[in-house]
């Protein structure tokens, strides 16, 4: 690790403590926004207890991570409440069988993976930054193109096709996904939903689009 890079960790993890206690804490997820969060983005997920010592010794470091990311257009830091009613069948489909339960959802992934990790916040950090910060970031043809993108030549295709739209055209195929996203379909075709989505939703952010046509 390059000094910079060490000098930059360090100095997130002594401002993050102090901004999670001011910006709010992790996205606390439901069956239907936790199915949206692993779908458009990577996702890392605590399964929890209220009344559970580990869950609150993990807390401050779990939110000063989800305070990190944010705003990341690539990974959504979430939590599931485990004692709540509307949670229940999400924990018992995700084999949660202890508290807390660590999972991470990768490229549309919707099963996860269990993290074996250590749970300190550099560590944590680090497996974010190094395995899970790397969806598809929507901007102009350059940037998307350029590797660092991480974006699929599928992702890049559709981009291209979207940004020769209009805000209206786009708009008009924002609704089309949005209903189509509850239907039952195979993963994969749920998650190009989503990505779609995604791209849709950047494409607004950043104007790219010829409304003047």
């Amino acid at each position: 690790m390059t000094m910079n890079k060490s000098v930059a960790i360090f100095g997130v993890l002594l401002v993050a403590p102090l901004a999670s206690r001011v910006a709010g804490k992790s996205v606390e997820l439901n069956p239907s926004t936790f199915e949206e969060a692993v779908h458009s983005k990577n996702a890392f997920v605590k399964f929890y207890a209220p009344w559970c010592g580990h869950c609150k010794a993990l807390a401050p470091d779990w939110d000063a991570l989800a305070v990190k990311y944010a705003a990341s257009p690539s990974l959504v830091i979430g939590s599931v409440n485990c004692d709540a009613d509307e949670n229940k069948n999400l924990c018992q489909e995700n084999g949660v069988s202890g508290y807390p339960t660590l999972k991470f959802f990768k490229d549309g992934n919707t099963e996860g993976e269990s993290y074996q990790g250590g749970r300190n916040l550099e560590q944590l950090f680090r497996f974010a930054e190094e395995e899970l910060d790397k969806k598809c970031v929507v901007g102009t043809e350059e940037e998307m193109n350029d590797e660092k993108s991480n974006c699929s030549d599928k992702e890049k295709e559709f981009a291209r096709k979207m940004r020769s739209k209009t805000s209206e055209e786009r708009k008009v195929q924002i609704d089309r996904l949005e209903k189509m996203k509850g239907g039952s379909m195979k993963p994969e075709l749920k998650s190009w939903i989503f990505q779609r989505l995604h791209i849709l939703a950047g494409l607004e952010t950043v104007g790219g689009g010829n409304d003047e046509l």
